[in-house]
């Protein structure tokens, strides 16, 4: 039990030690700092993300795989909400405060996007009830980093009836198929489920059938007896390069503001010649060439973060045990322990501490200064407000019962 703790732990760790750079290089005046950072988004922000809502599907079957009433599912999303809403409501008024309320004054050098109809009172209330990736596009603008818990939710809303229905993984994988057909189907004609719930709910899913799977003692293996992890450790190289490629090349290709041309022995390739074929693939299949686009696209995407967490998923139960040192199991504790409130609070804290170090001239200095005191900082904070809000909850739950 104490490595898969630890291992639970390296992977959460992981997860928000990805999303961070990605996020930063707004955050950065040297243009060396920006561009170095620049290369972190959007694969590592993406594929970070992936691994969260893995080690989300992962943990969430782990510690409920057992529901078999409805007096099981309102005491999970009890269990949800508490763990959910009190800190996630806490960076919502901190979004509002720091993006909307004091943002003339704040001079950050970041400008939040579209921020008159983000925090509109509407928009603000569908976010305070978590809403926003269900009714978004039509009905909802989901923020920048805030999306992510109205992606939760609606996982964690799904959750208990998928399990309660699905004995076998076989169950679970047609309950699968048809939770996100029906999604689907309700979102090509109500315009409403925002894209990231198909990108990311096939990532949720795995996670829980890999957990269903590990519980029940059975291993990944390939024909020839070779550990399926060796086989990953061998082509993360080659994988990790396809990620970037593809990724860059499907981005530019299939970006109508973006002309792209490859000159090849037998011809010249150029995105509007792309973009061609793909209307008329679409034409064929009588859909939209947006429509064929966002398959591919997240197809390709899904693949890749399968792939990922798989690798990291192997990496840490095989090799990230109880040998490790106290200090190295507790720095991946501190951070598995902080990785939620640094999700939600770091844009805002970026903000507040750029426009308090406006002093410092030198862009490399400053950039220096957030890397290695403001970073850390932000992970310290974050881990003593976690700790707090779990004290809150503990004694309250304690006062009840009493």
């Amino acid at each position: 039990m104490k490595k898969k703790i630890i291992a639970f732990d390296f992977l959460r760790a992981l997860a928000i030690i990805m999303i961070i750079p990605a996020h930063l290089s707004n955050f950065l005046f040297s243009t060396y700092g920006k561009l170095t950072l620049y290369a972190f988004d959007p694969y590592f922000a993406n594929m970070g993300l992936g691994l969260f809502i893995f080690m989300s599907g992962y943990l969430i079957y782990y510690n409920n795989h057992s529901i078999n009433s409805l007096e099981n599912v309102f005491d999970f999303y009890k269990k949800r909400l508490l763990r959910i809403y009190p800190l996630y409501w806490a960076s919502l008024t901190l979004f509002i405060i720091v993006f909307f309320i004091f943002a003339p004054w704040l001079n950050s050098g970041f400008v939040f996007p579209n921020s008159e109809n983000v925090f509109s009172f509407y928009n603000v209330l569908v976010h305070f009830l978590g809403l926003q990736i269900l009714l978004a596009p039509a009905y909802a603008t989901p923020m920048l980093t805030l999306y992510f818990v109205g992606l939760i939710i609606i996982f964690y809303a799904i959750y208990p009836f998928i399990i309660m229905y699905s004995k076998s993984t076989k169950s679970l994988l047609i309950s699968s198929f048809i939770v996100y057909s029906g999604f689907f189907l309700i979102s090509r004609t109500l315009n409403i489920i925002d894209h990231r719930f198909f990108m990311f709910f096939l990532v949720f899913m795995f996670g829980i059938l890999t957990c269903r799977e590990s519980m029940f003692e059975k291993s990944i293996r390939i024909p020839g007896r070779i550990p399926f992890v060796q086989v990953l450790l061998a082509v993360l190289p080659v994988i990790f390069v396809l990620i970037i490629v593809l990724g860059l090349r499907s981005s530019m290709f299939l970006d109508p503001k973006i002309s792209v041309t490859i000159d090849t022995s037998s011809g010249i390739i150029g995105s509007s010649t792309v973009r061609s074929i793909l209307e008329s693939i679409a034409g064929l299949l009588s859909v939209k060439s947006l429509l064929l686009q966002f398959v591919i696209e997240t197809a390709l995407l899904n693949i890749f973060l399968l792939i990922f967490c798989v690798f990291e998923y192997s990496l840490a139960m095989r090799f990230i045990n109880d040998r490790f040192s106290r200090s190295l199991s507790s720095f991946f504790t501190h951070i598995a322990t902080s990785s939620y409130c640094v999700y939600l609070f770091h844009r805002p804290f970026f903000v507040l501490w750029n426009s308090g170090t406006n002093f410092i001239s030198s862009p490399i200095l400053r950039d220096v200064i957030m890397l290695f005191v403001a970073i850390p900082l932000l992970f310290f904070i974050s881990y003593h407000i976690q700790k707090m809000e779990l004290s809150l909850k503990n004694n309250f739950s304690l006062r009840k019962f009493l």
